[in-house]
């Protein structure tokens, strides 16, 4: 009888909000009132916020532009953004709140991909298509049909970091450090096999843990053991500390290190003059001789948050107007958006040419970077593809 009239008491009061405008069961609520909900997992706090912000701002600027010019499908967009931190356990109950609680026809996933691996066999489970950035080879061997990643995969990756260190330098024996992880060694690997398939020597290989302070020894190694560039494969914060260690140490070897540390909030770490002889990867280049339209994202960017893009961030830009395409055309069915998200091909955004393949990859291509002397400022040098 008690479970009776509790179960009565809900369904008046649920009625009752309603009528006077309140969101209880918001998913419903949230498609009478004209709106499409999709879940965005950024790492809003904590050290992975380098990128996160990055993220978090470019997927605000989407969604208020995208429903500035009538949203989609007829409805306004709505992106509900958690927050996963630095933890995979966090990623993961952040990703299970958002499909218990919207109900949504597609999420945005983290920008790392130790916390995507964790995320995947949710995704499995709840089978709503998704977009991330993450890297990691690890997470296309997947071959989960719901996942598209919207930045080079790190595989390609170490293929522009050995192609610039042999092809473009013109280096003929290679030292390589990394980080020790899901990450870092692979990239390694690849890179080893790309620098001797090049006719170029790897002199040796040499990690370190993330949580190091003091990569000194490494580099010492390295440079003892007669490299004549070194390739450092690491995130924005330890990438900082190494090119800082090796000013100190006056290695006065060229670097060529991962995209991680060439983003503005990486390079803002490290001096100037610790950025000499370094060259790096970046998903994309940001500037104005890409033409009109990246010239005016970058503008409309910087004009509302106060700094610069960085492509890293930037892509889920993109993912969010290749998504609003989709909605057009097919609505909120998630196995219709699986479908056409794995059909794009050749769509001109502001970081890439965004083309979808087998595995659910949707960039090819990395561009390399100089540093101009005495500042901080990327210079491009040439784009590297598959």
């Amino acid at each position: 009888m008690g479970k009776k009239r509790t179960m009565t008491r809900r369904t008046v009061l649920a009625g009752l909000a309603a009528g006077a405008g309140v969101t209880i069961y918001a998913p419903r609520l949230s498609a009478q009132a004209g709106e499409i909900a999709v879940g965005a997992m950024v790492p809003i706090t904590g050290p992975f916020n380098v990128s996160g912000q990055q993220y978090h701002f470019s997927l605000q600027m989407a969604q208020d532009e995208i429903n500035a010019k009538g949203g989609v499908a007829g409805k306004k967009l709505k992106i509900v953004f958690e927050d996963v931190k630095d933890s995979n356990s966090v990623a993961v109950n952040a990703y299970l709140k958002v499909v218990r609680d919207l109900n949504p026809p597609f999420v945005f996933l983290s920008s790392y991909t130790t916390q995507n691996l964790a995320t995947e066999p949710e995704v499995v489970k709840a089978q709503i298509p998704g977009m991330y950035a993450g890297g990691g080879d690890a997470m296309h061997a997947k071959k989960n049909p719901w996942l598209f990643r919207i930045r080079p995969y790190d595989g390609l990756q170490a293929l522009a970091l050995a192609r610039h260190a042999t092809e473009g330098l013109g280096k003929k024996k290679i030292g390589i450090l990394y980080v020790q992880n899901d990450f870092g060694q692979p990239g390694a690997l690849a890179a080893e096999k790309i620098v001797k398939a090049a006719g170029a020597a790897v002199v040796g290989l040499e990690a370190y843990a993330f949580t190091d302070n003091d990569m000194s020894a490494q580099l010492q190694k390295l440079k003892n053991a007669g490299a004549d560039c070194l390739i450092a494969i690491s995130y924005g914060k330890d990438g900082a500390l190494i090119l800082k260690l090796a000013k100190e140490m006056a290695l006065n070897l060229p670097i060529v290190i991962s995209s991680g540390v060439m983003v503005p909030a990486a390079r803002n770490l490290i001096a100037p003059d610790e950025l000499a002889g370094i060259y790096g990867v970046m998903d994309a280049h940001l500037g104005p001789e890409r033409g009109a339209a990246v010239a005016d994202y970058v503008k409309r960017f910087k004009d509302r948050f106060k700094i610069d893009p960085d492509p890293f961030g930037s892509c889920y830009y993109d993912g969010a107007m290749i998504l609003k395409q989709v909605l057009d055309k097919v609505g909120p069915d998630r196995a219709k958006i699986r479908d056409a998200l794995k059909a794009v091909k050749g769509y001109e955004g502001v970081t890439n040419t965004f083309t979808t393949d087998a595995d659910g990859n949707m960039v090819h291509s990395l561009a390399v970077f100089s540093i101009k002397p005495g500042t901080r400022d990327p210079v491009f040098l040439r784009t590297i593809g598959a």
